[in-house]
């Protein structure tokens, strides 16, 4: 077996394990806390890992780093098992935050050498980031102290946090290059594409993971009563269906009697409670 094919079949195991729902699978590693049943969902799981590893690497022109893609999504599927409860959904959709996160981290190193050395100063880069671009990237001394005084570090020490911030917005090639599914090798001028601009998907992202984790602070009956009623998936935020039809839309007097409430406005109430919640942990990221 050449050395690509076994990277593709790294997980498949001999002789091959009983087969069950990739969620069987998930339950009984939580319930017994057995690594072999962790093993039995990668080994049916590993042809979507697959899928996904090559989609970053088509998506960021990583080539030659398949296989450390493809355990960084591993890596987000362990990640996701230890705030994952059955109540919250099928496990597959609910880890995809995590493992294109895990797959993030991996790639801001390894694209341009810049590393972060811990959580909290990653943290305060996507924070300073954030600064920077409301200040309409503007790198005077004005905004600088701004930010040095926001994120409480000195203006050198955020002269230095942008430069390698600007750095990892270089996520993607001018030109990318690789085979399509016949083998041929392709180039693609990615700035034809205004959405898929660098510093446009590094904000997005951004943006996506601070919803997604104030969203997840809400206990659970305020993340269903928000996500019905504004008609999103609660795990991957999706708005279709796997048929690309618009998820339905809950009308206040719907979850007034999924949820045997008094009336429409003490729903109404809940769901703006809710989003004050989000808006005021949101305000406190910053």
């Amino acid at each position: 077996m050449k050395e690509w094919e076994e990277e593709l079949y790294r997980y498949r195991l001999t002789p091959k394990p009983p087969r069950k729902p990739l969620q069987a699978f998930i339950e009984l590693y939580l319930e017994t806390g057995d690594e072999t049943h962790f093993a039995h969902f990668l080994h049916y799981y590993e042809p979507a890992l697959n899928d996904l590893a090559i989609g970053y690497v088509q998506e960021y022109a990583m080539q030659g780093h398949f296989a450390d893609i493809k355990s960084a999504c591993v890596y987000g599927l362990l990640r996701a098992m230890q705030g994952y409860e059955k109540e919250k959904g099928p496990f597959v959709p609910y880890a995809r935050y995590e493992i294109k996160r895990a797959v993030d981290d991996y790639i801001r190193t390894m694209r341009t050498g810049f590393t972060v050395p811990t959580d909290k100063e990653y943290y305060l880069l996507r924070t300073a980031m954030r600064l920077y671009a409301e200040h309409d990237y503007k790198t005077n001394d004005e905004t600088v102290a701004l930010i040095a005084k926001k994120i409480h570090r000195k203006p050198e020490r955020v002269r230095e946090m942008l430069r390698g911030g600007l750095q990892n917005m270089q996520f993607t090639d001018f030109y990318r290059t690789y085979e399509d599914e016949d083998g041929e090798e392709g180039a693609e001028d990615v700035t034809c594409d205004r959405s898929r601009e660098p510093s446009a998907l590094f904000f997005r992202d951004e943006q996506s993971a601070d919803l997604y984790e104030v969203f997840h602070s809400l206990d659970y009956r305020e993340r269903d009563m928000l996500s019905l009623h504004l008609g999103f998936c609660p795990e991957c935020f999706a708005t279709r269906d796997k048929d690309c039809k618009p998820l339905e839309t809950w009308t206040y007097t719907d979850l007034m009697l999924r949820y045997g409430l008094s009336s429409p406005d003490t729903a109404e109430k809940a769901c703006k409670r809710a989003l004050e919640k989000m808006k005021a942990a949101l305000l406190n990221s910053l």
